[in-house]
């Protein structure tokens, strides 16, 4: 065998039907998508919709990202999002931008600092600390979406 050869097919990139991602993302590579505005991005979020990315934000799974890396939102179902009140001062002013958009989408601040916000960013971001109030359409929905998140069980009744 040929030392550019491999066993499983062709190399990845040469192929004109897919183009090679060689699975970087911001800040070291561009972020995924289309460029659209900061409010479509922050709305397709909240509701799990795939979306481009703006100069501030783009989704990363169910994180909402400012500048590439640093994670600003969990998204912990649709319409239920968790917005960190710990972002580094450079981009602190970048919440109030999140907030709107969470608004603009039909979104409203359903609990201050909520308890369950660090459970929550530990399981599905990593986040290991931080403040966090939720955001969502209907209090009950949020919450029961929150417990499953935490706890990963739905059969808890609400309080």
């Amino acid at each position: 065998m040929k030392p550019d050869e491999r066993l499983d097919g062709p190399s990845a990139g040469d192929s004109a039907e897919e183009p090679f991602d060689p699975g970087l993302r911001p800040p070291f590579a561009p972020a995924p998508g289309s460029s659209v505005s900061d409010e479509a991005v922050i709305a397709a979020f909240a509701q799990a919709q795939e979306s481009g990315h703006s100069p501030l934000f783009y989704a990363e799974g169910p994180v909402l990202m400012i500048d590439g890396d640093i994670p600003a939102a969990i998204r912990v179902a649709p319409a239920t999002v968790l917005v960190s009140l710990d972002l580094p001062d450079a981009v602190a002013g970048h919440r109030a931008i999140v907030e709107a958009g969470l608004a603009g989408a039909g979104l409203e601040l359903l609990d201050e600092e909520t308890l369950w916000g660090l459970p929550i960013a530990i399981q599905l971001a990593g986040l290991r600390l931080g403040r966090f109030d939720l955001w969502g359409v209907e209090l009950e929905e949020s919450f029961a979406a929150v417990r499953v998140a935490a706890i990963g069980d739905d059969s808890i009744p609400p309080a």
